[in-house]
């Protein structure tokens, strides 16, 4: 008898996950995320969100874009609510404890702190309105060797 084939788990830190995309994109929780990540040797795409915040909420639509989806597959994508985690919002929170925050993380989970929106104030707030600068951000940490 065959081995029965198991659909790949989706873990997210709440229950507003769906609206991230989850039919399309993987979530991790942040654990999940770093142990799969140094398994599979891919950097992490970490989210930080919170459920009250309407910018985060004006965000989910880019996880629907196609690229975003494709690129997913290439990273691991970590999802942390920062009211339910503020011990993991804290301590990736080099400029501000602020949400929505885009950020790369090594397979170790240390921060590239290269890799930002390129803004001077809020280095990981990345603009909600078009999947474009998260597309380039998910593309330039393919690039560099983490």
């Amino acid at each position: 008898m065959a081995a029965p084939f198991l659909w790949p788990v989706r873990v997210s830190a709440d229950a507003g996950a769906a609206s991230f995309n989850t039919g399309g994109i993987t979530w991790h929780s942040y654990a999940e995320g770093l142990e799969r990540a140094q398994v599979e040797g891919k950097p992490i795409y970490m989210l930080v969100h919170a459920t009250w915040c309407p910018t985060c909420r004006a965000f989910r639509s880019v996880f629907f874009e196609r690229r975003v989806e494709v690129l997913s597959q290439k990273l691991i994508f970590v999802l942390v609510d920062r009211d339910q985690e503020p011990e993991i919002s804290q301590a990736y929170a080099p400029d501000g404890d602020y949400v929505p925050r885009s950020m790369i993380l090594s397979p170790e989970g240390v921060l590239q702190g290269a890799l930002t929106s390129g803004r001077s104030d809020y280095r990981y707030f990345l603009p909600v309105e078009n999947p474009g600068p998260l597309i380039g951000l998910l593309q330039r940490a393919l690039e560099i060797r983490i």
